[in-house]
C-alpha cells in the first residue's frame, strides 16, 4: 500500500473511529434516560418489562459498536506502522 492510500485510508479509519465513538455515546445518554424513567415507571410491571428489553436492545448495540471500534483500532494501528515504515523505507532512499 503507498503511502498515499495509506494515509487516505488512515483519515478513512479515523472518521469511522470517531463515528463508532460518537454512537456508542449516544446509546450511553438513551440508557440513562432510561434508567432515569424507570424510577418514575417502578411500580408499573409492563412499562418495566418495556424498560427492560429496550435496554438489552441497546446493551447489544453497544457491544456490537465495541466490538466494531476494537476492529478499527487494530486496523488503525496496522496502517499507522505500515505509514511508519513506508516514511522510514522513503527517507533510506534520500540519505
Amino acid at each position: 500500500m503507498g503511502l498515499v492510500a495509506s494515509q487516505a485510508r488512515l483519515l478513512m479509519l479515523t472518521a469511522y473511529k470517531s463515528d463508532l465513538e460518537f454512537k456508542m455515546e449516544q446509546i450511553s445518554q438513551k440508557r440513562l434516560l432510561l434508567a432515569a424513567t424507570a424510577i418514575n415507571v417502578m411500580y408499573n410491571q409492563d412499562a418495566q418489562a418495556v424498560l427492560q428489553n429496550l435496554d438489552k436492545q441497546l446493551e447489544l448495540q453497544m457491544k456490537i459498536y465495541e466490538t466494531q471500534h476494537k476492529a478499527v483500532s487494530t486496523e488503525f494501528d496496522s496502517v499507522s506502522k505500515i505509514i511508519d515504515k513506508n516514511i522510514e523505507k522513503s527517507f533510506k532512499y534520500v540519505a
